[in-house]
C-alpha cells in the first residue's frame, strides 16, 4: 500500500505536524545515519508498491513502458523516462537514474539531447521547488525536533518518536536523494562545458543558465560554471557567457552583487588568469545596468575597476625586458644588448593591444558607474581598495602614455594618462584637491622631467 499519493509537486504533499522542541541539540551522527538508512528503505518500498499498483491497474500500459525502456530508440527512452518522472517524481526514481545514466554516455548528440530533457525537468518542470533549496536528510529541522527525547539508542523496531510518521521520512529521504542526483547532473554539465567541440560547450552553458535562472538549487556551483566560461579560449563561447550573465542580472536584479562578486573572485583576481579572461569579465561588468537605488553595486564595481587598474600598472615581463635593453643591465651598445634584442619574445603586440583594450573597458566601466554613486561621500573615499600610495602611483604615471577609449566613454578617441587620472580621482573633493596640489607643484616622484600640467596655469591651487 502506498503512503505518499502520486503527484508532480512532491514537496507540496501535506504532512502531519510534528511537535516542536525547545531544545536545539544536534543529533548524534550515528543516529542520523541510522534513521536515514531506515528512511531510504521506506522510500524503496514505496517505489515498489507504486510499480506493483501500476502493473495491476493497467498491465498492457506497464508492459509497453517496460518494452520501450529496454529496447526502444533513444528518443523513445527519453520520452518514456521523462513522462514517468513528471507524473510522480517520488515513485519513479529508477526512471530518473536511467536518464542520468544516458547523459553519461560519451556520444555528444545523445548527451546533449538527454541533458536538454533533464534541463526541462529541473528548470521548467516541477521536480525542483522554485522558492527554496533542497535540504539534506540531516538538515531537516523537524528531524532533530522529533528525536530530541528519544535518545541515541533508537532502532527500526522502535516506534517513531515526537509524532514522526513514515510519510515524513519518505519525503525527506527523497529530497536527500534528489539533491544527490541533481549534483550528479551538474558534474555531467561541467564535463560538457569543457568539451573540445564548440557546439557542445555552447549547449551546456545555455542549460546551466536556464537552471540558474529558474531554480535556486545549487546556485553557487551553477554560477561558478557560467562565470568560468568567460575565460573560454573560444571568443563565441566567452561572448555568449557574458551575454547570459547579463540576461541573468535582468531576470534577477537582486543577484547583481552576487554575480559581480563571483566574477571578481573566480576570474579577475585569481592568479594566472589570462588577459583574455579578464577582458571578457570587465566588459560583462561595465555593461551591468544600474539604477539610483543600487549605489552599493556601483561602489562595488568601482572598487573592482580601481583595484584591477592598479594591478595593471605593474610592469609585465616584456616591459622589464625592454627596459633592460634600453639602458639597464646590458648597457646601450654592448654585445649583450644586441643579443638580447634578438631574444625579444614574439607575439608581444597582440598582448599589448589586449591590455590596452582591457584598460579602455575599465575606464568605460568607471564612467558608467560614477553617476550612480554619492561621489562626495567621505565613506566612499575610504572604501577604495587601495592606499594613498597607490593613488600617488596613478598620479606619477607618464603623461605620454595613452589609452584607447571607446567613443561612448569620452568625446575623443584617445586620452592621456593624466586625463585618465583626473577622471578616476575627481569623484570626491578630497581626492580632487590632493590631485591638483600634486600636479600644480610638479612633485612627480619617478618622472620629474614631465612638464607641468595645463591645470597649473589655468587653475592654481592653495
Amino acid at each position: 500500500m502506498q503512503t505518499i499519493p502520486p503527484r508532480p509537486d512532491w514537496y507540496a504533499t501535506p504532512l502531519p505536524p510534528i511537535s516542536a522542541s525547545k531544545q536545539d541539540n544536534v543529533l548524534p551522527r550515528h543516529l542520523v545515519d541510522r534513521v536515514r538508512q531506515y528512511a531510504r528503505s521506506l522510500l524503496e518500498k514505496e517505489n515498489e508498491a507504486y510499480t506493483q499498483a501500476q502493473q495491476e491497474a493497467s498491465a498492457s500500459s506497464h508492459k509497453f513502458y517496460s518494452t520501450i525502456a529496454t529496447s526502444g530508440t533513444l528518443s523513445d527512452k527519453i520520452s518514456a523516462f521523462t513522462l514517468a518522472v513528471q507524473e510522480s517524481p517520488v515513485h519513479n526514481m529508477k526512471a530518473l537514474e536511467s536518464l542520468i545514466g544516458l547523459a553519461r554516455k560519451r556520444s555528444r548528440a545523445q548527451a546533449v539531447e538527454v541533458l536538454r530533457s533533464l534541463k526541462d525537468l529541473f528548470a521548467q518542470g516541477t521536480v525542483l521547488p522554485s522558492d527554496r533549496r533542497l535540504k539534506t536528510f540531516a538538515n531537516q529541522p523537524s528531524l532533530a525536533a522529533a528525536f530530541q527525547g528519544a535518545g541515541s539508542k533508537w532502532t527500526e523496531k522502535d516506534p517513531l518518536p515526537g509524532g514522526l510518521q513514515p510519510c515524513h521520512l519518505i519525503i525527506w529521504a527523497y529530497e536527500d536523494y534528489l539533491k544527490e542526483q541533481y549534483f550528479e547532473v551538474l558534474k555531467i554539465l561541467e564535463v560538457w562545458c569543457n568539451d573540445e567541440i564548440e557546439f557542445s560547450r555552447s549547449r551546456a552553458i545555455s542549460y546551466v543558465y536556464e537552471l540558474l535562472r529558474e531554480k535556486p538549487e545549487q546556485e553557487a556551483n551553477l554560477l561558478r560554471l557560467l562565470v568560468n566560461k568567460l575565460g573560454d579560449p573560444g571568443r563565441k563561447i566567452a561572448s555568449r557567457a557574458s551575454y547570459l550573465l547579463l540576461q541573468l542580472e535582468q531576470a534577477h536584479p537582486l543577484m547583481k552583487s552576487t554575480i559581480i562578486s563571483a566574477i571578481e573572485s573566480e576570474l579577475l583576481f585569481r592568479p594566472h588568469q589570462s588577459l583574455h579572461a579578464k577582458y571578457y569579465a570587465v566588459i560583462t561588468l561595465n555593461q551591468t545596468i544600474l539604477s539610483k537605488k543600487e549605489e552599493k553595486v556601483a561602489v562595488q564595481l568601482l572598487d573592482i575597476y580601481f583595484a584591477l587598474f592598479v594591478a595593471l600598472l605593474k610592469p609585465t615581463k616584456d616591459e622589464k625586458f625592454q627596459k633592460d635593453q634600453k639602458g639597464g643591465k646590458f648597457g646601450k651598445g654592448g654585445k649583450k644588448g644586441k643579443k638580447g634584442k634578438k631574444e625579444q619574445p614574439k607575439g608581444q603586440k597582440p598582448e599589448e593591444e589586449l591590455r590596452e583594450k582591457l584598460i579602455s573597458a575599465i575606464l568605460t566601466g568607471v564612467n558608467r558607474a560614477y553617476p550612480f554613486t554619492n561621489s562626495d561621500s567621505e565613506r566612499y573615499v575610504l572604501s577604495f581598495p587601495f592606499s594613498w600610495d597607490s593613488i600617488d602611483q596613478l598620479i606619477n604615471l607618464p603623461v605620454s602614455q595613452t589609452i584607447s577609449i571607446p567613443s561612448s566613454a569620452s568625446p575623443t578617441p584617445r586620452t592621456s594618462t593624466r586625463a585618465f587620472r583626473l577622471s578616476c580621482l575627481s569623484s570626491s573633493s578630497h581626492t580632487r584637491t590632493r590631485y591638483l596640489r600634486i600636479v600644480s607643484t610638479g612633485h612627480f616622484t619617478s618622472h620629474s622631467s614631465i612638464p607641468a600640467s595645463p591645470l597649473r596655469q589655468s587653475r592654481p591651487c592653495t
